[in-house]
């Protein structure tokens, strides 16, 4: 006789041991899981880079259908640095600010007044704007509390030069050598005083630069895009991304995006040759001129 169950009692079921998970099986699995990222990181990486690189092209593009634009209307590019080589008073003012109507920044444009120096407090609202058009996003800002100049001398009151915006884009100024200035063969469309016109860029509107990256700059570096300095030139021994110091530089890897004359924009690899890269920034070197 049956004596652990009875007429009408649930039949008693033995239930498995559960088995947990051991050593082993968790470092298969923490070891698939990296394996997974290092995979798609640079995937994910590589494609927020070329969105990046999307933006700063439009960035570019931009510039270049304004400077065009400018030409257009008054014969020709825009002045590099306005007040920049005559003694005091001097306004400095870059050539940036002549394109700010064409460039849908309408309230800066406005604000922007160009009897006064680019720092003055005439233009400390218009100056401290900071432009999306004129910052590329790739750009990596070390250091700084944000993409204007800020408190400069940390005094606590706002002083001529402080919180004005950068820019990661300079005129090109043209090649130097080892002379105080550039020699004209040597001379790139964005000069001190005169406007650049497209008679004289003779190698070609399409073969030469008006407007290159030199990213990651701050003030010591004068870059704020209202000061004509932003202006830059390129040691004439120096490649792409070799320099940061008022050289092509860009934060985009292997490349720095540059505007032509005809308003065209082409992210350049570092690896071109170094005769070719001059060619391009000089507006008169004896390039042959493109199609």
């Amino acid at each position: 006789m049956d004596t652990l169950a009875s007429p009408g009692w649930p039949p008693v079921h033995s239930t498995p041991a559960r088995r947990g998970t051991t050593l082993i099986e968790l470092l298969v699995v923490t070891a698939v899981i990296a394996a997974l990222l290092a995979v798609l990181l640079p995937a994910v990486q590589g494609t927020r880079e070329a969105a990046r690189r999307v933006t700063c092209g439009n960035n570019l593009r931009q510039i270049g259908l304004a400077l065009h634009a400018f030409e257009s209307a008054r014969g020709a590019l825009p002045v590099g640095c306005l007040e920049c080589a005559t003694r005091a008073p001097r306004r400095q003012i870059a050539w940036n600010a002549f394109i700010l109507p064409l460039i849908e920044a309408p309230a800066a444009a406005a604000a922007f007044d160009m009897r006064f120096s680019y720092k003055s407090i005439e233009n400390r609202l218009a100056g401290g704007c900071v432009m999306p058009v004129f910052l590329c996003p790739s750009t990596v800002r070390t250091g700084r509390t944000g993409p204007t100049t800020g408190d400069r001398n940390r005094n606590a009151r706002w002083d001529p030069g402080d919180e004005l915006a950068y820019t990661d884009y300079g005129g090109m100024f043209g090649v130097s050598f080892p002379t105080p200035r550039p020699l004209p063969e040597h001379a790139g469309v964005m000069q001190y005083e005169v406007p650049t016109r497209t008679r004289q860029v003779t190698d070609g509107l399409s073969r030469t630069v008006a407007v290159a990256e030199c990213t990651g700059r701050d003030a010591s570096y004068q870059s704020e895009w209202a000061n004509g300095q932003n202006i830059f030139d390129q040691w004439h021994s120096n490649p792409i991304n070799r320099d940061q110091d008022n050289e092509i530089w860009s934060d985009h890897p292997g490349l720095a995006g540059m505007v032509f004359c005809d308003g065209h924009v082409e992210f350049v690899a570092e690896t071109i040759g170094q005769a070719a890269l001059l060619g391009l920034l000089t507006r008169a070197g004896g390039q042959a001129p493109g199609p």
